[in-house]
């Protein structure tokens, strides 16, 4: 993956400071700012079908919201298991809690004990989740339907196929979001457009994945000359 690229091709757009103040302000609003995860998803759609400004417009606001939401709705899927287990631990943690109050001298205190020894498995497992969750919006980018994200099977094996590729992809992830935390500094409004920024790095880190795993979008088309002479047209009387 070229990391630089990722990170440097939003300025290579004639508007991208429009671009990125807009979705500094989409991030602003919940529920509306789903649109800005769609925007990073055609971006990655953008990349993976080689425009040299992969940058959309803002213009179709309603077709970057659903893809947002698909996106969401695909996150929320792929991390349920993070999310039972956390409620589990949860509700161990309130009993022994509950359990200590009432005797002082009981055994609740492995419950805690358990809760320390798991949470690091909460973790990978909240770190394979959004991975899990990038490779099924890929796959929804380049099907073009929101079926082939739930598709688990194949979904895992592009990540065991590709781990490598996988890997390097979250940790430019990991970066952009380090990078867009950095408005902070700016008084905490900086943080808006920062964050922005750190989608469209995220969205072209993604479409370049996607070349590199074989994932091209459906509706990439390219003209391709006839291989035989045409028929002449009809004589008209």
């Amino acid at each position: 993956m070229d990391i630089g690229k990722a990170f440097g091709f939003v300025t290579e757009d004639e508007k991208w400071i429009s671009k990125v103040l807009i979705g500094g302000l989409v991030l602003l609003v919940p529920i509306v700012n789903f649109a800005l995860f769609g925007y990073a998803l055609k971006v990655a759609e953008n990349v993976a079908r080689g425009d040299a400004r992969p940058l959309p417009e803002w213009s179709e606001f309603g077709d970057l919201f659903m893809r947002g939401l698909y996106f969401v709705i695909i996150s929320v899927v792929y991390q349920l298991p993070t999310f039972i287990l956390y409620c589990v631990l949860i509700a161990i943690v309130g009993g022994a809690a509950a359990a200590l109050e009432n005797n002082p001298d009981s055994a609740s205190g492995g419950a805690f004990a358990l809760l320390l020894c798991l949470y690091p498995l909460i973790f990978i497992l909240a770190i394979v989740g959004g991975v899990l969750s990038y490779i099924a919006a890929a796959r929804y980018i380049a099907k073009g339907t929101l079926a082939e994200a739930f598709k688990f099977g194949e979904v895992f094996a592009t990540l065991r196929n590709n781990l490598g590729k996988w890997v390097i992809f979250f940790l430019v992830v990991i970066l952009a979001g380090i990078v867009g935390q950095l408005g902070i500094i700016a008084c905490g409004i900086g943080v808006l457009f920062t964050g922005a920024y750190a989608y469209f790095v995220i969205g072209h880190a993604l479409g370049q994945t996607m070349i590199q795993t074989g994932m091209v979008p459906n509706t990439m088309s390219s003209y391709s000359p006839p291989t035989t002479p045409l028929d002449p047209p009809p004589a008209y009387q």
